[in-house]
């Protein structure tokens, strides 16, 4: 199929998917913000309800406080008398003032008179008995606030009652309050009537008990909460119905009230949406035929023979050929990036030979071993070293598994162990061991995660653990001289003693068998003495003497000494040594020996700890002294242990190296 055919197919393809999914965007989308819209405008009108239900019960509070910042009110509250009772709560009180209920209560809470009026029926109603009981349940009985009172709704007798109570003051607004004064209007249907009217919207009202004993209002309460304080209803494509909850005054629901509004603007998003989709379908189809029409002339054509000339370079494999387009606009910008692209290409693959040929050099001519795996554990590299290593003698082992390859010896576990833990790259210290043969090995393992090859490099360190091994016997050498040295001069006194005293007795008037044994053991002694001093003089290795000298340049001698110890067990010196300290009286050799032995320590511990470190050695002039800081990260000295760091042969090192005479 041409090109051409297969972009007519493609933009018509594209077009009815393109329209397919406005379509099924502006269905879900739009459609969904109109019912969204008409949701958000249920909503509003449902708060424009309860507004004017809080505006009426404010209405009541105010009205409320007119009667109770009033002198009259004021001194009848403090003794009934009845004039006040025919002046101001005749029927006319309650019809007027569309109020069921008025109550005024003495300082004590006793009630002084309590009224209530049937505004639909014309007639006084009887309070019920535990009328009181109520109003103190929900503290209505000398509310605290004397500025605002209490408002809001109670249930009397399962029925909603908006409510004020007030603080009995002067008409000045001042107290002490001589009691309490409470006005109610039931929620009946005609104050529903007068929110409709005022909100211009269907509402009804449902009392508690019959919201929870109908199955389809159990539902509707249930998703009524905090967090959704409002349920919406779709009752078909023509009305739609919010529910909510008005709460009393302790928080609980009094009421369930439910505004009815016409779906007009879902209805008009089904009309918006039906004209979009129409209109889309004729747009859709004059722009897939101008389309290709224009596509087809202006740039298939060309597209093809730009087409060829990449397919003939690609066949060929030559990158040096370049791919002639005609014109100034985008095609034949296109042809000069490819031909930008193939002169990139033509340089990186020059480069890329260039750095094989070389990483390939580098790799074959190191010291070092190097051996690469493939996640499929095939061996795909090898260099001379590792050969020479593991003494393969030209045996292409590229392919093979490491597995399979016996001159591994005991590696193998280690490199399975490497592979199966995950781990990008680890360092080991190992002892290979194949056919009798022993090495210590530095094996550095590393993963190359986008190629999934896994190198090992080897370093035999064999020759270097032996140099290690003969400096730590020379080292105990050395502490069993010095340890020598101290039993010899403990033992020095006593001899002479012994002799002195053999030499006094000898010359006394004893009998002749105890003067030979006393001459016998004269003579032991004085070997034992000649024992001594030749062990004093092997293990004195000279005489002290002190001398001036640059304590940065004894540290810089004693460095020296371990310099390549530190390559091999990965150990890092950082040298902070302050210039121009001043020379200092020293044994030169003993000071040498201090420093040895605690760098050997400090040594010693890091490897222990994480097989190297770093050692930090500064210098700096304190008064009319030179001080010398020794910091390493190893574990440190255990708290336990620091009391006993100068006692002779206390170690924590295990049997074999150390003696504690460091």
């Amino acid at each position: 199929m041409s090109i051409v055919k297969k972009t007519i197919i493609t933009v018509c393809c594209a077009s009815l998917a393109l329209l397919a999914l406005v379509y099924s965007i502006s269905v879900v989308i739009c459609l969904k913000g109109f019912e969204d819209l008409e949701k958000q405008s249920l909503e509003k009108n449902i708060g424009r309800v309860t507004d004017a239900l809080t505006a009426r019960i404010n209405a009541l509070n105010t009205f409320c406080y007119d009667w109770a910042a009033w002198d009259d009110t004021y001194e009848f509250a403090q003794g009934y008398y009845q004039e006040y009772v025919d002046r101001n709560l005749q029927d006319e009180t309650f019809t007027s003032s569309e109020i069921n209920v008025i109550a005024i209560l003495n300082a004590s809470g006793e009630m002084v008179i309590g009224k209530a009026y049937d505004l639909v029926n014309l007639r006084e109603m009887v309070l019920p008995d535990d009328f009181q009981n109520t109003l103190l349940s929900y503290g209505l009985i000398n509310p605290p606030d004397r500025q605002y009172g209490i408002a809001g709704i109670l249930l009397i007798e399962g029925r909603p009652v908006m409510v004020a109570s007030r603080q009995i003051l002067t008409s000045v607004a001042e107290g002490p309050s001589t009691g309490t004064i409470i006005m109610g209007r039931f929620l009946d249907e005609g104050v529903i009537n007068s929110l409709a009217e005022t909100t211009h919207l269907s509402i009804s009202m449902i009392s508690i008990s019959d919201a929870y004993t109908s199955p389809v209002l159990v539902e509707i309460t249930a998703s009524l909460n905090d967090a959704q304080p409002i349920y919406v209803q779709t009752q078909g494509s023509d009305t739609i119905t919010g529910y909510t909850f008005v709460q009393e005054i302790k928080g609980n629901p009094a009421f369930l009230f439910y505004v009815d509004m016409p779906r007009d603007i879902y209805a008009e998003g089904i009309r918006v949406i039906t004209l979009l989709h129409l209109s889309l379908l004729i747009v859709g189809i004059v722009f897939c035929v101008l389309f290709v029409l224009l596509i087809k002339r202006i740039m298939l054509t060309r597209f093809s023979a730009l087409g060829k000339s990449v397919s003939k370079i690609g066949s060929s494999g030559d990158l040096s050929n370049r791919i002639s387009v005609e014109g100034k606009d985008e095609i034949s910008k296109l042809a000069t990036n490819i031909n930008s692209m193939l002169e990139s290409l033509e340089k990186s693959e020059t480069r890329r030979r260039s750095q094989k040929e070389l990483i390939g050099y580098i790799v074959a001519n190191i010291p070092n071993a190097v051996l690469a795996i493939n996640e499929l554990e095939n061996i795909v590299l090898a260099n001379g070293a590792f050969n020479r290593m593991f003494s393969l003698n030209g045996k292409d082992i590229v392919g093979t598994q490491f597995a399979n390859l016996a001159e591994l010896g005991s590696l193998v576990p280690e490199i399975r162990a490497f592979l199966d833990s995950g781990s990008l790259h680890a360092r080991k210290e190992l002892q290979y061991k194949y056919n009798g043969f022993s090495k210590t090995l530095v094996a550095n393992f590393a993963c190359m995660t986008q190629e999934k090859l896994f190198f090992i490099i080897l370093v035999d360190i064999s020759e270097e653990r032996i140099k290690q091994e003969r400096l730590y016997l020379t080292d105990r050498l050395a502490s069993v001289g010095e340890m020598a040295s101290g039993i010899a001069h403990e033992l020095n006194n006593p001899l002479t003693s012994v002799i002195a005293l053999s030499e006094m007795l000898a010359v006394q008037d004893v009998p002749e068998a105890m003067r030979e044994d006393i001459l016998a053991i004269n003579s032991e002694a004085k070997r034992a003495a000649v024992v001594v001093k030749n062990m004093l003089s092997f293990a004195r290795r000279h005489s002290p003497q002190k001398q001036l000298a640059s304590i940065n340049s004894i540290i810089e001698d004693v460095l020296k000494l371990r310099t390549h110890e530190h390559k091999v067990t990965n150990i890092n010196i950082v040298c902070k040594m302050t210039a121009d300290l001043p020379e200092i009286m020293v044994d030169l050799f003993q000071i040498q020996q201090v420093f040895i032995n605690i760098i050997l320590n400090a040594e010693q511990a890091m490897i222990e700890a994480h097989s190297g470190g770093t050692l930090t050695i500064a210098t700096e002039r304190a008064g009319n002294k030179v001080r010398v800081l020794f910091t390493d990260d190893g574990p440190g000295i255990a708290p336990e242990s620091m009391r006993k760091l100068f006692s002779p042969f206390f170690t924590t090192k295990e049997v074999g190296k150390g003696t504690g005479l460091g």
